[in-house]
């Protein structure tokens, strides 16, 4: 942000300008509820009798979260024209286990002439971002803290040439069904936490048509893969009502999808897609998205994108 400041007289008269160019920037942390902000004040511009001036700032957050040393430097730093001020603050947030804060960072600047003392802050703004910061219990026990920006939606990015068959039954159900789920010119799918009780109506025992594999010279090792995933709110839905696909790697270097049952032709208007994947190319796939999970901290109806770069490039 730009500062405009102004040295008046008793008379209100101006008695000279200085413009000051102020800028933060902070990395969360997904596996800690600490975290520090750096910010820079850049003094410039200086005209008539301002020579130099004495910065000041303090930083605070609101909620439980805390600035453990709200104060980037030390009191006053004076300025010349041309000059920088910067230093750091850090904040510590660590919610009790199963809750999600949402935070909101805020910051005081004050700017006076040598000699005198600032009363009221010259300039008050807030980070129009909010930091959310939780706390979660791991599967070993342990709990697990971590802040990130909600404001801002994850991308997941699956190519083809490190997912195979996975990667193709996404890629090829973002453009050849209706909801195009997780595109940027769909809708973000977002993250439903009882994954496991919703895949059993797509893949498992609750579906209305059985998922049955294909022999190893069709598709080794076959495996269900659904999509939307099951461990999202678009997920879940009866597998008897997905588009059945294989994907299959040939000679040429190319994949292409055939339908799986021809009893059942692929329409383009099914709700989900249901693809016989080998499992290995499923479980990496799967731990592609745990680790999104877990790196961006993704909670209950949290959305993110799912894109798969080459899809044209290796899908006939």
């Amino acid at each position: 942000m730009t500062v405009d400041f102004t040295l008046r007289g008793e008379q209100q008269q101006v008695l000279g300008t200085a413009i000051l160019y102020v800028s933060s920037s902070a990395t969360r942390n997904p596996r800690s509820g600490v975290w520090s902000e750096e910010i820079m004040v850049e003094a410039t511009q200086y005209t008539q009798q301002v020579k130099s001036l004495n910065i000041a700032a303090t930083m605070s957050c609101t909620s439980t979260c805390k600035a453990t040393d709200e104060h980037p430097w030390d009191g006053n730093w004076t300025l010349t024209d041309g000059q920088t001020a910067f230093g750091s603050v850090a904040y510590s947030d660590v919610p009790s286990v199963g809750v999600a804060d949402s935070s909101t960072v805020k910051y005081n600047l004050y700017i006076t002439q040598p000699g005198t003392i600032p009363t009221l802050p010259n300039v008050n703004w807030s980070n129009p971002r909010a930091v959310r910061c939780d706390s979660a219990l791991t599967g070993g026990g342990n709990t697990s803290t971590g802040c990130v920006l909600p404001s801002i939606t994850p991308r997941l990015e699956l190519p083809v040439s490190q997912y195979g068959a996975a990667a193709v039954t996404y890629g090829w159900a973002q453009w050849n069904l209706p909801n195009k789920w997780g595109l940027y010119s769909g809708s973000p799918m977002t993250r439903a936490l009882d994954g496991d009780a919703r895949r059993k109506f797509t893949c498992e025992e609750k579906s209305s048509v059985p998922f049955v594999a294909k022999p190893d010279d069709v598709v080794l090792k076959d495996s269900c893969d659904e999509f939307p995933f099951a461990s999202t709110e678009q997920g879940g839905t009866d597998g008897g009502k997905c588009a059945e696909i294989v994907p299959l790697f040939e000679g040429d270097g190319q994949w292409r999808v055939y339908e799986a049952d021809p009893s059942r032709p692929v329409t383009g208007t099914e709700p989900c897609a249901r693809g016989h994947v080998n499992l290995d190319q499923n479980k990496l796939a799967g731990t592609a998205y745990s680790n999104l999970i877990q790196n961006m901290r993704l909670i209950e109806k949290d959305p993110f994108y799912l894109t798969v770069p080459d899809y044209f490039d290796a899908v006939e």
